[in-house]
């Protein structure tokens, strides 16, 4: 999947829910997620008033975008330590294409029409692949917590600019582009870029 919005991706979230008999996890005032269509989705700011002050439920027990802290505690493997990788899977820049698409190793340098397949490169210690390089990955903070990642606020920061962080990097990423610990850049929740996907997580139960 490329081309993915932050609010494609929370819609997806919630539809993926649903047909799983699970309870969703965001609200958006007057949106049916069970019949919402493709097309009603917004893509530009104009409609998107009621999106922007989406709410997510932490407790339910359905799909959701992981929060920054989140995304980083996955990326180290559960390892607390913040030195303890530079990039997911290896603090070695000699093994990052081992772990990671990116510029170095990527066979494109000017297009992006050629994103390579997932779980083509190593995984990291808790056998999740690609979260460093390939395509950048949504979360759900607001970009207020732009390089603020950090266990203290582990459900993520639901106010602040209108933009919404990104992490891992991309295939057309340099080596500290792909780092853990960075936040890669931040998005309008309704633009799209072939650079950008995301991951799903569900709360623990």
């Amino acid at each position: 999947v490329m081309c993915a919005t932050w609010y494609d991706a929370i819609t997806y979230c919630n539809k993926r829910s649903i047909a799983e008999g699970l309870t969703p996890c965001y609200e958006v005032s007057g949106v049916n997620f069970a019949s919402i269509s493709y097309s009603e989705i917004p893509t530009e700011s104009a409609d998107d008033e009621a999106w922007y002050a989406v709410t997510c439920n932490f407790d339910a027990n359905g799909y959701r975008l992981p929060t920054l802290a989140e995304w980083e505690y996955a990326a180290r493997a559960g390892n607390t330590t913040t030195d303890a990788y530079i990039w997911s899977g290896t603090s070695n820049e000699g093994e990052l294409g081992n772990y990671a698409w990116y510029r170095i190793n990527n066979n494109f340098q000017t297009t992006y029409s050629e994103l390579s397949n997932v779980k083509t490169k190593s995984p990291n210690a808790w056998g999740l692949y690609d979260m460093s390089g390939n395509v950048s990955e949504w979360c759900w903070d607001m970009s207020s917590n732009y390089n603020e990642v950090s266990e203290t606020t582990p459900i993520g920061r639901d106010n602040g600019y209108h933009n919404r962080v990104c992490c891992g990097g991309d295939a057309d990423s340099y080596e500290n582009g792909c780092v853990i610990n960075a936040v890669y850049g931040v998005g309008s929740p309704y633009s799209s870029d072939v650079g950008r996907d995301f991951r799903i997580v569900r709360t623990a139960q």
